[in-house]
């Protein structure tokens, strides 16, 4: 009976043993966190949403990436089913072979790594598996990691084994390859493939692979040392062959002699000036340590497409423009969202002279009159028909040697009695200066500001003409206003900011104010399509789309503009000269290389955003008629290229227009902006655009002859004193 009880007990307790040793490996890992934290390492906690911090990235206005502003680390996180095989298993070959069979040490690496190093007489391969490099860069301070301590090694390698038994074999690389640094500033496999290929890391072919996973024992030193690095390489490649990684023929074809090198400039010298005028918005919002800490995220507005196309015009439109003009800018405003998606502030070497000239303001010359006639209309000032007498007029200006000034027309011509349409279609300066006063200077200031013109303007008479100041941004959310009937919204460069885990930290919606009345900015919109129909903008005309729009050309050309807009898109160009110098051309004139540009730019950017050429819809009670363009009377069967115009109700022509004869007229240059632009493509005016601009300048004795029932704007009362220079 003892003898039974005996073996019972035996057996027992070997039933335990074998149960103790097969737990053992259970409690091991139950025991390894605890032990971690009464060794005072860190917990895991941080692993369990980890996203490492990196440069800021910047979205465009799909939500796709379009680049990256370098933060604390220029790191780009990516995925790990981004990262192309051969770049794995280059990585595993060089750093730790054995990865996917162990469980975050390994002693067969430990040992390989002493064989190795004593055979080479110094330090080629390390014995730390890959987990516990992972380990190193996050979980152990800085001021520790490179010390040699017993405590510090045994530290790492349980936080490695308690990663090890929490976190699979994928999410650990994939975090491991986010995380390491390749050199050259570059941290993480997808930036250090862009950094060192110019590629994607899924793109990172045999001899690329090889060549990161080599530099990874130190970055710093080989990313610049070529020959050592090559040595790495190669080191590389035999452990690929040696590891069944790659085939003998794989490894023959592999000349790291060969390699390619290809340095990416960067996402910034792709858009250069859309992006660092994002940063300096986040400049304004964030602290500098915020942007290199906080890996932001940052949606814009940008259309990479219209943003390389403003740029490639804007080269071709400079290099054929009058003599003195090197410089332009570009901004469009997309009309329903109010996003910015495109902006460009120069043309040349960015990294040379990084003023950005979107952003900057420039003297707008006639492309401010449209604000004048505004204020005119809202104010019962004029209409459309109102005549004014485009005549000589002096002014009393004691900062002139002859103290006094007299304006002048762009064509040195006076052209009598014209209606306002006419006056602000062909950019006429004497009438503008006569609404100007009539309206009240403090009420066209105001309007502008209304429409989102931000800067300060002085109340002087010059400020018709277009004496001010502007950026283009500030010059295209104004105009912005104007093709949405009078509604502003401020515009929107960056949509929405995330931090690097995906909170939304700002968010930017269009916020619609009705800043203008509908029914006096639709009367304004129908003027200035003609301004591009047959006036002063004719070269900005696109051919089965609506465009309306208005030319500014400042005092000696200095600055010259074309801002045109759409149903849906605004656009503005301004160029001029690096140092503000007179232009003396006729051709310097913003009918001619804005207008040819904002032209071209336009046609490439339909051609990438296809848009149904619809025209703008107003909710107005207008009565619609056909117009003698001439005359400003009802048009006839004998009137040739009647116009579709817009009255309120009462103000529309009553009598007919007159047959023209037009046998002997000769046609005449207006502004020069309307024919001659040969520099740029040698575009001719086809037989029906000769004759509207033959008939345009007939002389109006006709009106005066045979008044009409108009008002006549009232000539002023008094000469006040007045600043001026010369504006077209």
């Amino acid at each position: 009976m003892q003898r039974k009880i005996l073996r019972i007990l035996k057996n027992k307790v070997v039933i335990a043993i074998l149960i103790g040793l097969l737990a053992l490996p259970f409690l091991f890992r139950l025991s390894v966190p605890i032990l971690n934290r009464i060794l005072g390492a860190p917990s895991l906690d941080i692993l369990e949403n980890y996203q490492p911090i990196g440069s800021i990235e910047v979205y465009d206005y799909k939500d796709k990436l379009a680049g990256v502003l370098q933060g604390e680390e220029d790191r780009q996180v990516i995925e790990l089913d981004q990262v192309s095989d051969l770049a794995k298993k280059s990585i595993l070959a060089a750093e730790d072979s054995q990865f996917f069979k162990h469980s975050g040490f390994s002693l067969t690496s430990l040992l390989r790594a002493v064989i190795t190093n004593i055979k080479a007489g110094r330090v080629v391969q390390g014995g730390s598996t890959l987990t516990q490099q992972m380990v190193k860069n996050l979980f152990i301070r800085e001021d520790e990691r490179y010390q040699r301590t017993l405590r510090r090694k045994v530290i790492e390698l349980l936080i490695a084994l308690e990663v090890e038994s929490k976190y699979s074999k994928e999410r650990i690389l994939e975090i491991y390859l986010n995380q390491v640094y390749f050199g050259n500033l570059a941290y993480g496999i997808e930036r250090a493939a862009q950094r060192y290929f110019s590629k994607h890391a899924s793109k990172l072919d045999l001899l690329e692979s090889t060549y990161l996973a080599g530099l990874l024992t130190a970055p710093s030193h080989l990313s610049k040392n070529l020959k050592e690095a090559q040595v790495r390489q190669q080191y590389v490649l035999d452990r690929m062959l040696e590891l069944g990684y790659i085939t003998k023929e794989e490894y023959a074809k592999a000349d790291i002699h060969k390699m390619q090198f290809k340095k990416s400039q960067g996402n910034l010298a792709q858009y250069p000036y859309y992006f660092s005028y994002v940063e300096q918005e986040l400049n304004k919002r964030f602290t500098r340590n915020q942007l290199k800490t906080m890996g932001l995220k940052v949606y814009t507005g940008l259309d990479p497409k219209a943003e390389m196309a403003a740029a490639e015009i804007m080269e071709t439109g400079i290099k054929n423009a009058a003599s003195g003009i090197n410089q332009a800018a570009l901004v469009t405003i997309d009309v329903e969202t109010a996003q910015v998606r495109a902006l460009v502030g120069g043309v040349g070497n960015f990294w040379q002279n990084q003023y950005n000239r979107a952003t900057n303001v420039h003297t707008i010359g006639s492309a401010f009159k449209p604000f004048v006639y505004l204020t005119a209309f809202m104010n019962g000032v004029i209409d459309q028909n109102t005549i004014i007498k485009d005549e000589p007029i002096v002014f009393d200006d004691a900062s002139t040697e002859s103290m006094v000034w007299s304006p002048q027309n762009f064509d040195l011509e006076f052209h009598g009695p014209t209606t306002a349409r006419a006056a602000l279609i062909f950019s006429r300066n004497i009438p503008a200066i006569k609404v100007a006063m009539q309206a009240g200077l403090n009420n066209v200031i105001d309007t502008a500001h209304k429409a989102g013109i931000k800067s300060d303007m002085q109340p002087n008479l010059s400020l018709a003409l277009g004496s001010g100041a502007f950026t283009p941004l500030e010059v295209a959310t104004a105009y912005s206003t104007f093709a949405r009937g009078g509604v502003r919204v401020e515009p929107i460069l960056i949509r929405k900011i995330l931090d690097n885990k995906g909170n939304l930290i700002e968010k930017n919606d269009p916020v619609a104010v009705d800043a203008l009345p509908q029914r006096h900015v639709s009367l304004l919109v129908e003027i200035l399509k003609d301004v591009v129909n047959y006036g002063t903008g004719a070269l900005a005309k696109i051919e089965g789309r609506i465009v309306a729009g208005k030319t500014g050309t400042a005092d000696g050309s200095r600055d010259i503009w074309f801002t045109g807009f759409t149903p849906d898109t605004v656009t503005v160009v301004w160029a001029g000269n690096e140092r503000n110098r007179e232009v003396l051309s006729s051709y310097a004139t913003g009918g001619s290389t804005p207008a040819w540009i904002w032209r071209e730019f336009m046609l490439k950017y339909y051609e990438n955003n296809p848009r149904a050429a619809v025209d703008f819809k107003f909710n107005n009670n207008y009565v619609s008629a056909k117009i003698d363009p001439l005359t400003g009377l009802l048009a006839t069967e004998y009137t040739p290229n009647p116009v579709e115009m817009r009255f309120t109700p009462g103000t529309e022509p009553k009598r007919y227009a007159p047959v023209p004869d037009t046998s002997d007229i000769k046609s005449r240059s207006d502004e020069a902006e309307d024919e001659n632009f040969t520099n740029i493509n040698d575009r001719k005016m086809s037989e029906e655009d000769e004759k509207i601009q033959m008939l345009k300048k007939i002389n109006e004795s006709e009106k005066a002859k045979k008044p009409e029932t108009k008002r006549n704007l009232p000539e002023p009362k008094t000469k006040p004193n007045a600043t001026f220079s010369e504006y077209q």
